[in-house]
């Protein structure tokens, strides 16, 4: 825990809530640091200096897992200090030599020892190593990983100035750390041999912009750097470097040059510049997250920040998406710094919607737009799904066992969504002057929920009392309908708006426009409204009659949305009329979703042939994009209508049903237009085709549930002759879904083609991870039993098992129930971050049918007795939230 924190009591299902974050009994002024990597130990010397802010006799700091070697006082003359340390409470207490008063200055020296872990991927540990390399060392801070190096407040506001003396074997290509190469000791801004020592190198860094303990980076490791730079308008230059595997500067190419347009654009869009003189790019292979930003010194998993022969499209678009997020943390998080971990929303989802503006920038937006509403609704992992669990979903936590798990579907996803709609309620130009005002005023410091409320308010002239209170405090979501009627006479549109939710109402921006008959917006009708109250009429006067109302354009709002006069023939003229692409797609959505609907209530059921007739259409329209095809023709599990959401088995069920109906009536057609979406033909442009082979992963998906020779035959084919990852991961995947009689070969055979790259490696996990044959167990068993599969390393651990998790055709039986209880206790104690989230495919275990539910509450139950909650906090804590 935090030492300025007071104890953690067990509240509910939460060891920490908000009011146990005091102020700090002082300013951490200044760090001077000295880590010595040697023989798998790191050695740290670090005196911490501090000013009083009240009279205090001892401090307290946060140390976890570590040697106390020493404790002095910091300044001449030396003498040592009394200490207590509580390791099981994480807490260092030093007792001043002479009590101060407020306003004294007071120093204390700390000589510590820590040991770097395979998997406690926190504070300094171990990381995948080059070959005939030492160790690969690297750090994570973020949220209390500092604590794990040496003695600290391990707090937000503990903004401070450091620097930092690395030494290590000479072995090493880079020692790095935060801020600029401090050049009395390194002339040259490279580590020099140690006086008297050949076999060891020292560096110095002189951090002189304060920063929160978490953003701390040191690494040292062995690296080839890809390097270049970026000039802003004003003339600044700021020097860039990858940092990268041995051999591996070309994969670099490609993301540097991302990284320099995302700079640019954000200078232009956002109204910041970088003001260091250097800013990294460091690869790294084992972490919980994608990346995370260390002031000046990003850390990405490589098969994120490289590009390489292996990068599937749904990768390159992260590879965007996360090196454009963690450069704007160092305005949004590291300039700016959340005051606690209560409000990470602020740091993240201001983050997230810059990223997504800068991937609308980068592709096609509507298609952007359709894929971050897919996160939002997604079954396991989406934030609509957390809050159907009626445990979780506040923006603002009531608490947590451990700040990680606050990197979840709420904090990046709804919250994300919650920027979005105060855009869209306040309008772009407003909300830009209000973000640049909170960021001025807040530079250099903290900032919570309240101050950036009141920013927000006093630029906009408005109370968002009501937006604030609702969207940031509780649990749910509005439920939102719409009815409308025309009456000719009068030539007047009436639209009826209501809400409904648990609660007060919510602040709801609603985005819509009546729409004629040729497909054409009726401008008087275009716009947002706010439905503020349960319900709110709206009245448009000398229109003509429209042809449908496209009603929550681009998911204008967090929740879910049914227009209550849109009939089949209306949402069949809404597919093919609406000038609002991601529209055409929702309703497409509904129609496919009321045939899933009617399979759920009756296995036997035929799909309705209006259904099929408009399926058939697109297929065979040439006027419609390949990447809106897609979208429009993919039929998966989830369900539009959210009460079905439980029906885990039902809905899987009812997919397969339709794939089925659908390859059975167009096979040919289907067939067709497969051959006919060109993926083969290679391009300089990476972003080249994405569209084309989205489309044919959908095709592909579609015609294999005939499983034919022949279609079996077409995937084998894709497989061999694609020469792009994500058409070869597709046609794989398709094949282990079939009847394939080389499909265990052809596994294997990816095996061997893809175990050298981890990209590649953990594609092949994943599919592995999503089969339906029966075999599939005993195949991840296999799996687990390679030399090659590390159960610490978590990109290898959340590839295999997280597909599995939402895998409703395999789960949800007895032996998948069994494998859940097994696979999650066995990760309690490898990696709680991926324990949970595959804990997550049980969170809706009380909605579930009479037979699932029973089995399910008693492996929970079993998971409650076996996970040591010292031990596992987050796993204990989320079992127990289950549980209810």
């Amino acid at each position: 825990m935090n030492a300025n924190k007071t104890e953690p009591k067990i509240t509910s299902t939460f060891l920490y809530s908000a009011t146990q974050f005091a102020p700090l009994p002082v300013n951490l002024d200044h760090i001077d640091i000295s880590l010595n990597f040697k023989n798998g130990v790191v050695e740290a010397d670090a005196t911490l200096r501090m000013t009083a802010r009240r009279d205090i006799a001892r401090i307290c700091f946060d140390a976890r897992d570590l040697e106390i070697v020493a404790v002095q006082s910091g300044d001449v003359p030396v003498r040592p200090l009394d200490y207590n340390y509580d390791k099981e409470r994480s807490q260092l207490c030093v007792e001043l030599h002479i009590p101060a008063k407020a306003g004294d200055r007071v120093s204390v020296r700390a000589i510590t020892n820590c040991v770097p872990s395979d998997n406690v991927l926190e504070g300094i540990y171990k990381d995948t190593t080059p070959p005939g390399a030492p160790q690969q060392y690297i750090s994570q801070c973020q949220q209390w990983g500092f604590q794990r190096i040496m003695p600290i407040f391990d707090d937000c506001t503990a903004k401070c100035t450091m620097r930092t003396k690395i030494e290590a074997d000479a072995r090493y290509t880079h020692l790095i750390s935060n801020g600029d190469v401090y050049r009395p000791t390194n002339p040259d801004g490279k580590p020099i041999l140690k006086a008297g020592d050949s076999s060891r190198q020292v560096i110095t860094y002189d951090n002189s912009i304060p920063m929160a303990p978490y953003l701390f980076l040191v690494c040292v490791g062995t690296y080839d750097v890809h390097a270049d730079e970026v000039v802003y308008p004003s003339g600044r230059r700021v020097s860039l470097e990858y940092l990268v595997p041995p051999g591996r500067t070309a994969d670099a190419v490609l993301p540097m040059r991302i990284l320099k347009k995302a700079i640019m654009w954000q200078g232009s869009t956002q109204d910041y510049e970088y003001a260091r003189e250097v800013y990294r790019t460091i690869c790294m292979e084992k972490s919980n997250f994608g990346g995370m930003e260390n002031v000046g010194n990003t850390t990405i998993i490589t098969s994120a920040a490289l590009v390489d022969q292996f990068t599937t499209d749904l990768r390159l678009r992260y590879c965007h998406g996360v090196i454009v997020h963690e450069f704007e943390h160092n305005q949004c998080g590291s300039d700016v710094t959340m005051e606690t971990p209560f409000d990470m929303w602020l740091n993240e989802a201001l983050t997230v919607d810059v990223e997504r503006q800068f991937e609308a920038d980068e592709f096609d937006p509507a298609l952007a737009r359709l894929s971050e509403v897919d996160a939002m609704r997604a079954p396991i992992s989406g934030p609509l799904a957390i809050e159907e669990g009626g445990h979780l979903g506040r923006i603002v936590r009531e608490g947590f066992n451990d700040p990680d798990e606050l990197v979840d579907g709420v904090t990046y996803v709804k919250a994300a969504e919650v920027i979005r709609m105060l855009r869209l309620v306040l309008g772009p130009e407003t909300y830009r002057s209000a973000k640049n005002a909170y960021f001025r005023r807040h530079s250099g410091g903290n900032a919570n929920t309240d101050q950036f409320f009141s920013c927000f308010e006093e630029i906009s002239g408005r109370d968002l009392g009501q937006f604030r209170r609702e969207w940031l405090h509780r649990i749910g979501y509005p439920s939102v309908t719409a009815q409308y009627t025309y009456r000719e006479s009068a030539r007047e549109l009436r639209i009826v708006l209501r809400q409904t939710q648990d609660g007060e109402a919510f602040h709801v921006p609603v985005e819509l426009a009546a729409v004629d008959a040729k497909g054409c917006d009726i401008v008087a009708t275009s716009g947002v409204v706010e439905l503020t109250s349960s319900e709110r009429e709206l009245i448009f006067e000398n229109v003509d009659r429209p042809a449908f109302v496209s009603l929550n354009r681009d998911c204008s709002f967090y929740g879910s949305m049914v227009d209550e006069s849109a009939t089949v023939d209306s949402l069949h003229q809404q597919i093919l009329l609406d000038p609002n692409r991601f529209n055409r797609v929702e309703a497409m959505q509904r129609i496919t979703d009321m045939q899933r609907t009617a399979l759920i209530h009756d296995a036997d059921v035929s799909p309705d042939e209006r259904w099929l007739e408009i399926f058939g259409r697109i297929v065979r329209d040439t006027s419609i994009s390949a990447g809106l095809k897609a979208h429009l023709l993919r039929i998966d599990e989830s369900s539009y209508d959210r009460r079905y959401l439980p029906l885990y088995r039902e809905r899987a069920a009812a997919r397969v049903k339709l794939l089925k109906c659908v390859a059975a009536r167009y096979s040919g057609d289907l067939v067709e237009l497969y051959r006919a979406t060109d993926t083969y033909t290679r391009s300089e442009d990476p972003k080249a085709g994405l569209e084309e082979r989205k489309l044919k992963a959908v095709l592909l998906r579609t015609i294999i549930e005939m499983d034919t020779p022949e279609v079996q035959k077409i995937a084998e084919d894709h497989f061999r002759e694609a020469w792009n990852m994500s058409d070869r991961v597709s046609a794989l995947h398709c094949i282990n879904l079939s009847s394939h009689p080389r499909r265990t070969a052809l596994l294997d055979e990816a095996l061997e083609f893809w175990k050298g790259n981890i990209s590649a490696y953990s594609s092949y996990l994943a599919v592995i991870g999503a089969g339906v044959k029966d075999d599939v167990f005993d195949r991840m068993a296999v799996e687990e039993e390679r030399p090659l599969f590390k159960p610490d390393h978590p990109g290898h651990s959340r590839s295999l098992y997280l597909p599995m998790g939402g895998n409703n055709r395999m789960l949800w039986t007895e032996r998948g129930i069994r494998w859940m209880t097994d696979t999650v206790l066995k990760l309690s104690v490898v990696n709680e971050n991926t324990a949970i989230r595959l804990l997550a495919s049980f969170q809706l275990v009380h909605k579930l049918d009479y037979d699932l539910k029973p089995q399910v509450l008693r492996a929970l139950e079993q998971m409650a007795e076996k996970v040591n909650s010292a031990v596992s906090p987050s796993v204990a804590g989320r079992i127990a939230t289950y549980l209810g």
